[in-house]
């Protein structure tokens, strides 16, 4: 997987369960049978892939809403999207490519 770019959309894998618990989301992860638990502020980043979204949109929605520094976010917004991409839990929407 390729750098994100902020246009990159990306939305939420088909082939996974996941809950919502207060301000959190746990994620089960089918392919390999594990959990992964989110706490708030990547509970958002995954409401926000219900329906695909472009990274951009993502960071920018976040910088509003946490009061975060956009580099900041950006690095951290990228870094957790690739790892969810590289699990497969998260897909670059195919409108994209």
């Amino acid at each position: 997987m390729g750098e994100l770019s902020p246009g990159t959309r990306v939305t939420l894998a088909r082939n996974q369960l996941w809950s919502q618990l207060g301000e959190e989301v746990v994620v089960l992860d089918l392919g390999s049978s594990s959990y992964l638990g989110l706490d708030d502020v990547a509970a958002r980043v995954w409401e926000l892939m219900k329906q695909p979204r472009s990274v951009e949109e993502i960071e920018l929605t976040l910088v509003k809403e946490y009061d975060v520094d956009p580099e900041q976010c950006s690095r951290d917004v990228r870094a957790f999207l690739t790892g969810l991409i590289e699990r497969g839990l998260v897909v670059v929407d195919v409108a994209d490519t």
